[in-house]
């Protein structure tokens, strides 16, 4: 009589020559007997950067300077959507004083966030990139 095709389910086979034997999803890796134990290094870390988005408005988020979890505190800059408006109105030829309106418009200027704790800055809104 010959061998079966199969092995019986029950029986571990030993691996084919040349080629690497990987452990089962969840079984203990051990090391052969003889052998010594070998030490597995982990590899790095991942760290997910999330992008923040920063408005017109407060908000809240973790300071990356104090940690502290906090609501941002907001202050006008100018930027330069200000100097462009600034230029465009001299342009039309209001130079006379008219063209530093758009220094007293908030929605001309940029936006600062500062964190209220350490005080750093933690962010722009830009009107034009």
């Amino acid at each position: 009589m010959s061998e079966p095709a199969y092995p019986d389910k029950g029986q571990p086979q030993d691996p084919p020559q040349g080629q690497p034997q990987y452990p089962a999803q969840g079984q203990p890796q051990y090391p052969a007997q003889g052998q010594p134990p070998v030490a597995v290094q982990p590899g790095p870390a991942v760290v997910i950067a999330q992008t923040l988005v920063f408005g017109e408005q407060p908000m809240t988020m973790q300071c990356p300077g104090c940690r502290a979890t906090v609501t941002t505190s907001t202050s006008y800059t100018n930027g330069l959507l200000t100097w462009v408006a600034i230029g465009g109105i001299c342009l039309f030829g209001c130079w006379l004083g008219c063209c530093l309106i758009p220094l007293c418009i908030d929605a001309c200027k940029d936006v600062e966030h500062r964190c209220p704790n350490c005080q750093i800055v933690v962010g722009f809104y830009k009107r034009i990139k």
